[in-house]
């Protein structure tokens, strides 16, 4: 990264589809928060804690409680959409004269590689808007419709619940993940209007005001469009579940050498450590907080955490009865 660069997180939902008594941004997926998932993916990219800004409601003591980060928090009082929350870090913001990337806290899918590829190609291209998008094979999620002209250019974002009938057969969707020219674009917050269904302030309408303007916008295609899915109920929080499980098993089997037999019983979380040359059997649970050492032998039937695993042993359901 050649220039300076914050992150603000888009927290302040509700959660309500979660049908839950906490934010999403806590639930956990494999023994890590959704939020701190995507903070860490933050970290990876080469942002510091001290750059990363998050947005939430009033009520959000279970939030600060989850992060263990230098980050700096915003609460927007009342919840009038996207842009009327990251217009609520305008303090924060007014004298920054860098790039600003903007997303929502409840995408546990967006790698640090992925984030460092959109800023790479922002700052490569000189643009005032850079955003992630992401195309479906077939119909795609609730989500805003990119909009491009004929020379392919993105001249739009339209939310689904305001686009026509031929939007909604468009199957680039936006990944609600933006970087920003702050100096240039910030203030052009304040003229996005609630002209919409929901009469919220959206901030994928900043689009269509530097188009107006003329002003640079770019854009990224994820190379896989689970990276634009967000977490919105539990259905969703399993499938994530599912996808990261099956990331942290292939970095063990790449990276570290681990075999795993029949992946699809094996759960992984953060936070493990496994050696060379060791073999995962069957229906075993490994979560967070675990260091397994080299050419073991771990399972079947076996659940382990915070536990250290010396070299060359093995752990079975048998020798657990034992």
């Amino acid at each position: 990264m050649n220039q300076a660069i914050k992150a603000v997180t888009l927290a302040a939902g509700k959660s309500k589809r979660m049908k839950s008594c906490h934010s999403k941004m806590v639930h956990q997926i494999l023994g890590k928060e959704v939020i701190n998932i995507l903070l860490d993916a933050f970290v990876e990219s080469g942002i510091s804690e001290e750059d990363l800004i998050i947005i939430t409601g009033k009520d959000n003591q279970a939030i600060k409680k989850v992060i263990n980060k230098k980050v700096s928090f915003v609460i927007q009082e009342e919840q009038l959409g996207t842009a009327h929350a990251l217009l609520s870090a305008k303090n924060q913001l007014m004298n920054f004269q860098g790039n600003l990337i903007v997303t929502v806290g409840d995408n546990p899918h967006i790698s640090g590689s992925d984030i460092k590829k959109l800023i790479d190609h922002h700052q490569a291209e000189k643009s005032h808007c850079t955003l992630l998008t992401a195309v479906f094979p077939k119909e795609p999620p609730p989500y805003g419709r990119v909009i491009r002209d004929k020379d392919h250019r993105v001249v739009g974002v339209v939310e689904e619940i305001d686009a026509s009938p031929d939007q909604l057969q468009i199957k680039e969707v936006n990944a609600s993940v933006y970087i920003f020219n702050c100096k240039s674009v910030f203030p052009l917050l304040s003229e996005i209007n609630n002209h919409n269904q929901k009469m919220e302030y959206y901030l994928t309408d900043i689009v269509g005001i530097l188009v107006e303007k003329k002003l640079k916008i770019s854009s990224v295609i994820a190379e896989n469009y689970w990276t634009s899915i967000g977490i919105n109920n539990r259905w969703d929080l399993q499938q994530a579940q599912k996808r990261l499980n099956e990331r942290n098993q292939k970095r063990m089997a790449l990276e570290r050498g681990v075999t795993i037999l029949q992946p699809e019983t094996v759960t992984i979380e953060f936070g493990v450590e496994i050696g060379r040359d060791t073999i995962i059997y069957p229906s075993t649970y490994i979560a967070s907080g675990t260091s397994i050492g080299k050419n073991c032998r771990i399972g079947p039937f076996v659940y382990l955490k915070n536990v250290t695993i010396q070299d060359s042993s093995n752990i079975s359901f048998k020798k657990q009865l034992e």
